[in-house]
C-alpha cells in the first residue's frame, strides 16, 4: 500500500464543501474550480492537480483556525460520499494520520508545488523537498585504500540469519478475498480480511486466503511466522547470531494504534525467545513501526509537539524488548534516535541505523530535513571511533539509501560517510523493498569508476507484492584476530505458500540459491558485484536468473529491454535520486 495514497486521501477529504460543517463558507474564498483548470491546462496528471489544490486547501483552512475535527470530518464524508473506500477505513484515515499532515501543512517553510515534486513524479518542482541540499562535515584523514578482503581459507566463520519484513496480519482470515484491488477496498485496501462491510459475497469470491498466506496483497498469518521459525530452528543449529531489518506490522496504518503496535512487538519478541532462547537477536526499526506509519518527529520540533506527536513511545518499547540480547548500554541511544552500537565480539561493532529519518513519507521532516536527531553525526563519531581502535563494523538497517524512498541530501550523506570510512565498513545490511537487490557504490559517483562498497538487501517475509516467503543466512568471516568480519557466501531460502495451501501440508522451505554458485561470483566484494552487473548486461540466461530470484517466481518474466535496464540501473545506484548519472551508457 502506498503512503503517498494516505496522506492525499486525507489532503482530499478537507476539500469537502458538500459537508455539513459551517466552514463550508470559508471555502467558497478558495477557488478550488480555478486551481483544478490551471493545473489541466498546464497538462498536469490529475494526482498531480489534486496534490497541488489539496495542499493549498489544508493550508487555506488551517489560516482559518479550523480545528482537527473539522478537518477530519471533511475526509472521512468525503471518502465515503466518493467511495474511495470502506467506511471503517475512511474513519479510521484521519485519525491516525491527521495530526501528522495538518502540522506539517502549517508549519513546513515549503510551498504545494515543492510538496507534491517531492511526492509525485513530474509534478510541481521536480525534486524538491528531495533537493534539499545540506552537508554535514565529514573528519578528513582517510586512510589509505585497502583492497577488499576476500579470504580463502578463514580460520573461523560465523553463520548469520537475516529476517526482514515480516508484516504479520493479525486480522489474516482465511478464505476471504486475496483479490480485493477491483473491489469495494479500491486500491488502497489490505486483502486476505474479513471486512464486514465489504461488498464481496462469499460465493463471489475469486481468490480465497490459504492457511499459509497468499501471493496478492496479503500479508502473513501468524502461523507462517511460527511455521517459518520453526523451520530455521530446527535446521539452523549453529546460528551465531540474527539480524532482523525491521517492519513487523500489517500494511493497515489506518488501524495502528500505540497500544497495538506495542503489544504486537512484545508478541514477536516472546515468540523470538522461544524459537532461539540462546541466539543473540539484532534488530533495526522500520517505518511500519510508526504509528502513524513513516512518522518519526527530530526532537528539532517544539517539546510540546514531539511530546505528543514523537516517537519517543516506540523508542521505549524497542529498548525494553531488543534489551534482552542487547547490553544496557544501548538503552539511552535507542529511547533518543531509536539507533545503537555495539560490539558483539572483540573486533566487530554493529550499528543499528534508524533510517526513517530519511524516508520521504516521514512528513516531520519537511519542517526541517537537516541530520534528524544528529543521527549521521553520530553515525560518524562511531565509526572514527572503530578506524581508531581497528575495529570493523556492520550497519544493519532498514531503508536502503539508494532507493528513491530515501530523502536525497540525508542517501547523499550516508554516500559520503560510506566511502569515507570504506576501510571499516565490512558489511551493509538492509530490508524494506521486499524484493532480493543489491547495490554497488562507486567512487566519485562515476558508474564507471572503482567499486568501492554494497548494500545488501534481503527479501522480505511477508507476501505483499506478489511474493513467496524468503530469508537469508550468511557465512562471515570471524572471531579471530584479524578477521575481515566480510561476507564470504549466502544461501537464500524460500517456500511457496501456494503449493502448501494446495496440498494441504505444511510450507517446505528449500534453498533458492547459493549467491556465488548461482552467479559464477570468485568473491562477494564490491568488484566482483560490479563485474556481476556487467555480466548481467551480456548474459539475458544469467540476468533472467536474477530477475526470477529478485521476487521468488517468475511473474516478472519475461523482461524486456526497458525493463532491463530499468533492473541494471537499481543496482548501480548508491544513493538516491542519480539516475541520470548512474544510469547513463545503459
Amino acid at each position: 500500500m502506498s503512503p503517498v495514497s494516505f496522506k492525499l486521501i486525507i489532503f482530499l477529504a478537507c476539500f469537502s464543501i458538500s459537508s455539513s460543517v459551517p466552514f463550508n463558507r470559508v471555502l467558497l474564498d478558495f477557488d478550488i474550480a480555478k486551481l483544478i483548470s490551471s493545473g489541466q491546462k498546464e497538462g498536469k496528471s490529475l494526482i498531480c492537480t489534486a496534490c497541488q489544490v489539496i495542499v493549498k486547501g489544508i493550508r487555506f483552512l488551517i489560516e482559518q483556525e479550523a480545528p482537527e475535527e473539522v478537518l477530519d470530518d471533511f475526509f472521512s464524508k468525503t471518502c465515503i460520499s466518493m467511495q474511495m473506500e470502506i467506511p471503517h477505513i475512511c474513519n479510521a484515515l484521519p485519525k491516525v494520520f491527521g495530526k501528522e499532515a495538518y502540522y506539517v501543512i502549517a508549519n513546513a517553510v515549503i510551498t504545494p508545488e515543492d510538496v507534491c515534486g517531492g511526492l509525485i513524479s513530474d509534478c510541481g518542482t521536480v525534486d524538491n523537498p528531495m533537493n534539499d541540499n545540506w552537508t554535514i562535515p565529514i573528519p578528513g584523514n582517510k586512510p589509505a585504500i585497502q583492497p577488499w578482503p576476500t579470504p580463502t581459507q578463514p580460520k573461523s566463520t560465523l553463520r548469520v540469519l537475516h529476517l526482514s519484513d515480516i508484516h504479520i496480519d493479525r486480522n489474516y482470515t482465511i478464505g476471504t478475498e486475496a483479490s480485493c484491488a477491483g473491489d469495494a477496498l479500491h486500491l488502497f485496501g489490505l486483502c486476505c480480511r474479513n471486512y464486514p462491510s465489504s461488498k464481496e459475497a462469499k460465493d463471489s469470491i475469486k481468490q480465497p486466503a490459504g492457511r499459509w498466506g497468499t501471493v496478492a496483497n496479503c500479508d502473513i498469518p501468524f502461523e507462517l511466522f511460527e511455521n517459518t521459525l520453526q523451520h530455521i530452528s530446527a535446521t539452523e543449529k549453529n546460528l551465531d547470531y540474527i539480524v532482523i531489518t525491521g517492519d513487523m506490522e500489517a500494511h493497515d496504518p489506518w488501524d495502528y494504534t500505540r497500544d497495538k503496535t506495542t503489544s504486537n512487538i512484545a508478541n514477536i519478541t516472546a515468540t523470538l525467545l522461544r524459537y532461539f532462547p540462546n541466539t543473540p537477536i539484532y534488530e533495526a526499526i522500520g517505518n511500519h513501526e510508526g504509528v502513524p506509519e513513516d512518522a518519526f518527529a527530530p526532537h528539532s520540533l517544539p517539546a510540546s509537539i514531539y511530546e505528543e506527536q514523537g516517537p519517543g513511545w516506540i523508542y521505549d518499547a524497542l529498548a525494553t524488548n531488543w534489551g534482552h540480547w542487547l547490553p544496557p548500554t544501548t538503552q539511552s541511544q535507542i529511547q533518543y534516535r531509536g539507533s545503537y552500537s555495539f560490539k558483539p565480539y572483540p573486533e566487530l561493532k554493529i550499528i543499528s541505523l534508524n533510517t526513517i529519518y530519511c524516508a520521504k513519507f516521514n512528513l516531520y521532516l519537511y519542517v526541517n530535513q537537516t541530520d534528524p536527531d544528529d543521527t549521521l553525526q553520530w553515525l560518524i563519531g562511531e565509526l572514527l571511533a572503530s578506524e581508531k581502535a581497528g575495529e570493523k563494523v556492520h550497519i544493519i538497517s532498514h531503508i536502503p539509501p539508494g532507493d528513491v524512498y530515501c530523502l536525497k541530501a540525508w542517501s547523499h550523506n550516508y554516500f559520503d560517510i560510506v566511502y569515507r570510512f570504506e576501510n571499516t565498513i565490512a558489511g551493509q545490511f538492509f530490508g524494506h523493498t521486499h524484493t532480493d537487490q543489491f547495490e554497488v557504490y562507486y567512487e566519485n559517483s562515476d558508474p564507471n569508476g572503482r567499486p568501492f562498497h554494497f548494500n545488501w538487501i534481503s527479501p522480505s517475509v511477508t507476501t505483499v507484492g506478489y511474493l513467496q516467503p524468503s530469508y537469508r543466512v550468511y557465512t562471515i568471516d570471524g572471531n579471530y584476530p584479524g578477521s575481515s568480519w566480510t561476507v564470504l557466501d549466502a544461501e537464500t531460502y524460500s517456500t511457496n505458500v501456494t503449493d502448501a495451501n494446495l496440498k494441504g501440508t505444511d510450507p517446505v522451505w528449500t534453498l533458492e540459491y547459493n549467491t556465488r554458485q548461482a552467479y559464477g561470483m570468485p568473491d562477494l566484494s564490491p568488484a566482483s558485484w560490479n563485474d556481476l552487473i556487467k555480466r548481467f548486461q551480456a548474459d539475458d540466461t544469467l540476468f533472467t536468473n536474477y530477475v526470477r530470484y529478485y521476487g521468488r517466481d517468475d511473474h516478472r518474466l519475461p523482461c524486456n529491454a526497458a525493463c532491463k535496464t530499468s533492473f541494471l540501473c537499481g543496482m548501480k545506484q548508491g544513493k538516491s535520486y542519480e539516475q541520470a548519472t548512474f544510469c547513463a551508457g545503459l
